[in-house]
């Protein structure tokens, strides 16, 4: 049965924390370690907002010991601007109590990602750089990564050893998975992986190795890492492009009951704009055509990956997502989500071949979803009609809302819901440049 990082501490990152790095852990199962909200009938949800100077976009955040840290990096479009950064603000007001130097990124405006490890070092990575910095901020080291390139998932290995891969639109051109020593920050080996990859990887530490699953435009593979060196694993990979269908390729993925899951439609039409350039994200952003397929989500087993399943969730055309399914192992629910169809559902897995709905809801999530377990409630994003962004709990068996507000935040973000310290969340608005605390309060 595949482990779950929350339940494990999520080895190697800060243990007081309750999100020490992007997704929770390197599985990206997206479970808080903190309890949930648990919104009674007499409570509603508050907001406390914080606009952040123009051009910056704002990712997510990660706490240490009750404090706050957010991080972010130039929004796209800036020929002449880009940087990364990291600050440490006030859990309430959002105030900012301390700030990095600005990070360099080779010029690359794309989202990043950032770690915090177990003796308190924070681990970032932006463009094609990686950056070593002590909680109050100071610039300890930095690293060139060999691919001029943004990359994206900065992640740990069990071993200790760290791993961070290049981001590739053109299908011509194969992604560069880069391993280094977060205590040097020495390069250790680079590996050419088989294709273009743009969703963030997710690592299933094992016993003998680590797996990485990761995915190209048609295929999803597992590569195995063991004595400080990658390869490709020969037994394993599969097929999700579906002959006659117009898709997109695939985000982040997850694991959870010996599967992963992803879904596609990730071409969405900003993208190419911003992948296509050099540096990434430096042109005027444009917006392609809709690939027209419906959505579908991707399972894969982990033991055997001739058993896969493809569940095809809403049946709308022209689907479309920015991050990863929601999996919830000890419950063996699945939640997902078509941000341009404004749908979001959950099914039950049964076994290989067998889902059970549960529910469907107009609600046009684009975050990565947060998931506390001990109350079921799940956080969503809510991007309306007239783009218009609401944040949203809900319960995550029943799809029953139990709370919404209005971020004042515009347009769909793909960026992350993080959990806070006594019945709250923070949401991170993506280019908008805000980022929202959202807590409860009495009606």
């Amino acid at each position: 049965m595949t482990l779950q990082d929350f339940q494990l501490g999520t080895a190697g990152y800060y243990q007081n924390s309750n999100y020490p790095v992007e997704c929770g852990g390197v599985r990206r199962q997206k479970h808080a370690r903190s309890p949930g909200l648990n919104i009674q009938p007499n409570e509603r949800l508050a907001i406390t907002s914080r606009q952040f100077s123009a051009g910056r976009w704002v990712i997510a955040t990660f706490d240490v010991d009750g404090r706050l840290f957010v991080f972010g990096c130039s929004t796209p479009g800036q020929p002449d601007v880009s940087f990364g950064w990291v600050e440490e603000v006030d859990p309430n007001t959002l105030d900012t109590i301390n700030t990095s130097p600005e990070l360099a990124t080779g010029g690359h405006n794309w989202c990043g990602g950032a770690g915090v490890l177990t003796d308190g070092t924070i681990i970032t990575g932006f463009g094609r750089y990686i950056h070593k910095l002590n909680l109050d901020l100071e610039l300890v080291a930095e690293m060139e990564l060999p691919v001029d390139q943004a990359h994206n998932g900065v992640m740990r290995l069990s071993d200790g050893m760290m791993v961070t891969r290049s981001m590739e639109h053109d299908p011509s051109r194969n992604s560069v998975f880069t391993l280094f020593d977060p205590g040097n920050l020495e390069c250790l080996d680079t590996f050419e992986f088989v294709g273009s990859s743009i969703g963030r990887f997710c690592i299933d530490p094992g016993k003998d190795w680590d797996s990485l699953y990761a995915t190209t435009p048609t295929h999803v593979h597992r590569l195995i890492y063991k004595d400080r060196h990658l390869s490709m694993d020969p037994n394993w990979s599969a097929c999700y492009d579906l002959p006659g269908e117009d898709q997109g390729f695939a985000w982040c993925n997850t694991v959870g009951d010996d599967s992963v899951w992803f879904m596609d439609m990730g071409d969405l039409p900003p993208v190419e704009s911003m992948m296509r350039a050099y540096p990434v994200g430096t042109k005027p952003i444009a917006f392609s055509p809709l690939n027209q397929a419906p959505l579908r989500v991707h399972r894969v087993s982990t033991h055997d990956s001739s058993s896969s399943d493809v569940l095809t969730p809403f049946g709308l055309p022209a689907g479309g997502q920015a991050a990863s399914a929601l999996y919830v192992q000890d419950k063996s629910i699945l939640m997902a989500f078509d941000t341009l169809n404004r749908k979001t559902g959950a099914w039950r897995f049964n076994g290989a071949g067998d889902f059970t709905e549960l529910w469907v809801r107009d609600i046009a999530n684009s975050n990565q979803a947060l998931y506390y377990p001990d109350t079921g409630e799940v956080i969503l994003d809510d991007v309306l009609a007239d783009q218009s962004v609401d944040a949203v709990v809900v319960d995550l068996e029943t799809g029953l809302e139990k709370g919404r507000v209005a971020t004042g935040t515009l347009f769909a973000a793909g960026m992350m819901a993080c959990p806070g310290f006594e019945r709250d969340f923070y949401v991170a608005s993506g280019v908008h440049g805000a980022l929202c605390r959202v807590y409860v309060s009495e009606t």
